[in-house]
């Protein structure tokens, strides 16, 4: 990681601690004008822990009486301050410290049984930074609860939908498909989703919802449209090899992310580097994909006809054989929504 980017990601999360700092003392103010009784509390708690430290640092064990003693009279403190909290209407935790990331306590980086790795949220704000996202921009209401199949028609019409059941069955079937690739995540043996279809039928919808459920299981994920990612690889290349700071390294977030989004398969320029980048980025995400979560969803306005048409035949079956393909069918639900509110 590059040094500006790494003083960024710094600069980032002392903010966040500080202001997680602030709101607490907000709080504290707000509960201390109120219930002095909480305050004393929180003081006498705060001295018989410098007690606790002192005796510790003279010598004394952890677990001796006097210790002990002190640690069973700052418990009964804290369930007293818990009971007056819980009175005036607060949660019991209220005047503890509230971290963006509970994880990590905004530092980035955690503990683990082979030392300090960088906590899931580092991870995805460098993705992020590196590829000019923010929070990959999902709308809040793009989630499962909003999902509607009301927006499709429940009539059958394969000269109108070109496929054989009503598209509400069929969004029906999809979003089966979504919650059970979102819950075999991790399995090496849960394929990647491919979703095909017109413009307006739930593809970027559906791409959102997956992407909101598994950020909040702690999962990194990429969303960019496929001539973007494509121009961010190779500028990123070109830059490397006039910056010293800048490395290959950088780039492996798109080969290792949690999950890959790539929209808009099909709207890049058909060079052959443009084609061999992304049988690569297929090719690792299928080879990291044996030992860590590596998924990959791909949207598309292409039917497979016109993938065997435009790609490479090996880019066509690496997708063939490691997705699911799943074809959208319907009206177009903007132009639902548009007539609705007129």
């Amino acid at each position: 990681m590059n040094k500006s980017l790494h003083k960024i990601i710094k600069i980032e999360y002392e903010k966040r601690r500080n202001k997680a700092q602030e709101d607490l003392e907000d709080k504290k103010q707000l509960i201390y004008s109120n219930a002095p009784a909480i305050e004393e509390i929180d003081t006498k708690i705060r001295l018989l822990g410098i007690k606790y430290n002192k005796l510790v640092l003279a010598g004394s064990k952890p677990f001796s009486a006097e210790t002990e003693a002190i640690l069973k009279e700052m418990d009964s403190l804290k369930l007293k301050k818990q009971s007056l909290l819980s009175e005036m209407g607060y949660p019991e935790n209220y005047l503890e410290i509230s971290y963006i990331c509970d994880k990590c306590k905004d530092t980035g980086y955690i503990e683990t049984d082979t030392g300090t790795e960088k906590c899931t949220c580092h991870k995805q704000m460098i993705i992020e930074l590196l590829y000019n996202q923010s929070a990959l921009k999902i709308p809040v209401e793009e989630n499962f609860e909003s999902f509607n199949e009301k927006y499709y028609s429940d009539k059958a019409d394969i000269d109108k939908y070109k496929i054989e059941i009503s598209p509400r069955e069929n969004i029906l079937m999809i979003k089966e498909k979504c919650l059970n690739f979102i819950n075999n995540f991790d399995s090496p043996a849960e394929k990647n989703l491919f979703f095909s279809g017109p413009t307006g039928v739930g593809k970027t919808f559906l791409s959102n919802c997956i992407a909101h459920e598994l950020l909040k299981r702690g999962k990194t994920v990429l969303y960019q449209t496929t001539p973007r990612l494509l121009d961010i690889i190779h500028e990123y290349k070109i830059r490397s090899l006039k910056d010293s700071e800048a490395s290959d390294s950088d780039l492996r977030d798109i080969y290792d992310v949690d999950l890959l989004i790539l929209d808009d398969l099909g709207t890049e320029a058909p060079t052959a580097a443009r084609f061999t980048e992304l049988l690569n980025i297929l090719t690792e995400r299928y080879l990291n994909n044996l030992v860590k979560p590596c998924k990959t969803i791909i949207s598309t306005n292409m039917s497979i006809r016109e993938l065997y048409q435009f790609y490479d035949e090996r880019i066509v079956s690496r997708i063939v054989g490691n997705f699911d393909m799943l074809k959208f069918a319907g009206d177009d639900i903007r132009r639902i929504k548009k007539i609705a509110q007129a």
